[in-house]
């Protein structure tokens, strides 16, 4: 099958914002490219047929007279092929090892769990920086005695976050996504894990007043982007008793993201990127 794009090119900077403009003023959900050390990100949003494709452009290009606005056809690709080339068993940290579900794991130390992975469109491998970094200080904030700790993962979109938490014996587990079909997928997972029963699903906006009432927790984890963790910052900080972990942060945001939390009392613990994507490790 074939798919008609409708792209926009804008600035790093704005990518986010424009992305939440196109959601809240038209029925698409913009997928965000990037090319890495590039100034500029491309929003795409698909569509079956090429007349649609043209009708968004004509759209975009009206509101958008100074942004460069194309279409393009994109041949369906074999994803599940794509990912068994490209996607190998790698460990996380002390504890965690990430397999994709058709590979046989190695044997594994007596301390590492095994998180099985179905990657897709929405399920990141725990390969890219800003997935990895929140599990890996998932792993490192996970007691070797005593009591378990609690989370919530905000915006959990694939449940990765909170399905590594509950292997690693963390309890009460919160997930919650604003978009219910994410939700869906998570409980997969966590089922492929055999942790279903162990974390509570629930669909919330970050941005509006909880719709899903939480106890406090001891570790927030935020994989969001630079723009929504400052909006959301009181909320998210009220959340926790002990730890926040924000990932999903462009480079040239992390001072900014930073200073907004460490304004309501954060301490910096952990700061950490790759030149792109940059991860924060704060506490009370």
């Amino acid at each position: 099958m074939a798919w008609h794009v409708c792209c926009l090119q804008v600035a790093c900077e704005v990518a986010e914002e424009m992305a939440t403009y196109i959601r809240e003023h038209w029925p698409v959900e913009p997928v965000q490219l990037e090319r890495p050390g590039h100034a500029m990100v491309w929003l795409e949003c698909y569509f079956p047929d090429a007349a649609s494709a043209a009708q968004m452009r004509a759209e975009w290009v009206r509101a958008f007279p100074s942004i460069v606005v194309a279409t393009r056809r994109c041949d369906a690709r074999d994803w599940d092929q794509f990912w068994r080339l490209h996607f190998k068993p790698h460990p996380i940290g002390r504890y965690l090892y990430c397999c994709p579900e058709w590979e046989t794991p190695p044997a594994l130390e007596p301390e590492r769990r095994l998180l099985k992975i179905v990657p897709g469109l929405s399920f990141g491998t725990g390969e890219h920086f800003t997935t990895r970094f929140a599990l890996e200080m998932i792993d490192r904030l996970t007691p070797a005695t005593g009591a378990a700790r609690s989370l919530w993962d905000v915006g959990c979109g694939s449940g990765i976050l909170a399905v590594a938490a509950a292997l690693l014996g963390w309890s009460p587990i919160y997930g919650t996504d604003h978009d219910a079909t994410c939700l869906t997928q998570s409980v997969a997972n966590a089922a492929l894990n055999n942790v279903g029963e162990r974390i509570e699903w629930g669909v919330d906006d970050i941005l509006t007043p909880a719709t899903v009432p939480l106890a406090r927790v001891d570790v927030v984890c935020a994989n969001l982007f630079g723009t929504l963790l400052i909006k959301a910052a009181s909320r998210l900080w009220d959340a926790t008793d002990h730890y926040l972990v924000l990932s999903g942060i462009r480079e040239q945001e992390v001072d900014t993201v930073a200073d907004t939390f460490v304004a309501l009392g954060a301490h910096e613990v952990v700061r950490d990127g790759d030149g792109d994507w940059a991860g924060i490790l704060l506490r009370r």
